[in-house]
């Protein structure tokens, strides 16, 4: 892609932001959200050969249920670019690397420019306190988890779209093993995903599936139903027990937890039900 289309999807990208969630180029933003105010019904399904698909005169966005977490959002994204880009109705499957076409290109450039924005990812990391150059694997998880996306998006998109990285540094990053960095955070051997956060995290509600952790760098405290459960024997990390919405806080800090079930089916609407009696 060159360019001059590069920016043309950039802008779509930032007014799709702006002109439907009045949301700010520097502030993450949650990709269901986003389909729910542009009138999309958004359904994960039980499908685990594809990633996603937009049907353009059903106002329809089906996602994988099957996959990452990280990897759903993104797809989101993807599809809200195939609508936004005109491209018709899409069904995205799980390719091989290279089967990739032109309109797929810009549908993950838009989806990366979408959830990370050059000035969102600035202010992250200002606030994050650690400079592009210093990035560790473990950095990029973390920061992919504020964002919404896997760490192989996070990590592309740094170095591939905004070019804040070098070749050298993106080739390290790369060799980053995800179970070993969720055990550094956590101390546990889980795929499940791991949330480290700390006051740098705002402007954001974190967003688990049961059976995710939070590790925090201070004790928590719940304000509303109690989803969330403390892990013996290990400092400050809390596991997501059940769907539903809550608060956690400490003295100067707090943030929305909003918890579904794993690998969860259905209409994004009741994605963050409460399971019943």
């Amino acid at each position: 892609m060159d360019k001059i289309r590069g920016a043309q999807v950039t802008a779509k990208a930032l007014k799709t932001r702006k002109e439907i969630l009045g949301i700010a180029p520097h502030l993450p933003i949650c990709p269901y959200a986003l389909c729910e105010a542009m009138g999309f019904d958004l359904r994960f399904v039980n499908i685990p050969s594809f990633e996603g698909m937009y049907v353009a005169n059903r106002n329809l966005i089906l996602i994988s249920a099957e996959r990452p977490e990280g990897r759903k959002r993104f797809t989101c994204a993807h599809e809200v670019g195939h609508h936004v880009l005109g491209h018709g109705t899409v069904i995205d499957e799980i390719l091989e690397c290279g089967e990739d076409g032109q309109e797929e290109e810009e549908a993950d450039f838009f989806a990366s420019m979408l959830l990370m924005p050059s000035s969102a990812i600035s202010r992250c990391l200002m606030r994050y306190n650690v400079p592009a150059n210093d990035l560790t694997p473990k950095d990029c998880y973390i920061l992919s988890k504020y964002f919404g996306v896997s760490y192989q998006s996070f990590i592309t998109h740094i170095f591939s779209n905004i070019r804040l990285i070098n070749y050298r540094h993106y080739q390290t990053l790369k060799k980053g093993k995800l179970p070993e960095i969720r055990f550094e955070l956590s101390g546990l051997d889980t795929k499940q995903q791991i949330f480290s956060i700390g006051e740098w995290w705002d402007e954001k509600a974190l967003e688990l599936e049961v059976g995710d952790y939070i590790v925090s760098d201070q004790v928590l405290s719940v304000d509303g139903p109690d989803i969330l459960e403390t892990e013996e024997m290990l400092k400050n990390t809390y596991r997501a027990t059940a769907p539903g919405i809550t608060r956690v806080y400490n003295d100067s800090w707090s943030s929305f937890v909003k918890i579904s079930r794993h690998k969860f089916q259905g209409f994004y609407q009741y994605k963050y039900e409460e399971e019943e009696e």
